[in-house]
């Protein structure tokens, strides 16, 4: 059975949006609320929602690499690279639910994003390589490349201007938080989006090879 991809698409982004409006919740109301949607928080809904994004990444990676074993449609390369990508995005998601970056910044001089940084920077690379070079699929070049860009301009380039900047004045800090969250939750989306198209064709060759069987 294939994902209805367009209708997931608008919901995980309405999700989104309600998220960022509840940042804004005032806490004068109620602290309680206020807290469980603080995009600054941690243990929080914005948190688990950005968790089960990221996993979902990495588990759909991981069908489209189960579904390219059985079809044999691609090389042994392109299989490894979709494993290769699951396991990265399972580790985005096992930063954001145990935020194991803040291990370096509590226990070292180095800030964080100058660590990830260079990694993320080899992540995109060979992304790049296999999605836009060896891959003529401009469709999910188009989805994961892209949300690979705003996810990074979330979650590296606005913690970047933080720490440049910091201390923001509490307007702009705000700003700042609605930003970096809301660009890495899209960005996410955009992958998780393109993923799931590419999955949904793997199925239908799959599909279509075993009928021919019976």
């Amino acid at each position: 059975m294939e994902m209805p991809v367009r209708k997931l698409f608008l919901l995980l982004l309405f999700i989104v949006f309600i998220l960022l409006a509840m940042h804004f919740f005032p806490e004068s109301l109620s602290s309680t609320i206020h807290n469980r949607f603080n995009l600054d928080g941690e243990a929080n809904v914005p948190t688990w929602y950005s968790t089960v994004l990221l996993f979902s990444v990495a588990l759909s990676s991981l069908i489209i690499y189960h579904l390219d074993n059985i079809s044999s449609y691609a090389d042994k390369s392109w299989r490894l690279f979709w494993l290769g990508f699951g396991g990265v995005y399972c580790f985005f998601s096992l930063d954001e639910a145990a935020r194991l970056h803040e291990i370096i910044d509590v226990n070292t001089s180095i800030k964080w994003i100058f660590i990830y940084a260079p990694l993320v920077g080899i992540f995109f690379v060979v992304c790049a390589y296999y999605l836009a070079v060896r891959n003529n699929n401009k469709t999910l070049r188009n989805w994961i490349i892209g949300g690979l860009i705003i996810y990074a301009a979330g979650g590296l380039f606005a913690e970047f201007v933080s720490y440049l900047f910091y201390p923001l004045p509490p307007a702009l800090q705000q700003v700042e938080f609605v930003l970096e969250e809301g660009l890495e939750l899209i960005g996410t989306i955009l992958v998780l989006m393109g993923c799931l198209q590419e999955s949904n064709r793997l199925y239908g060759i799959v599909h279509k090879h075993n009928l021919r069987k019976m």
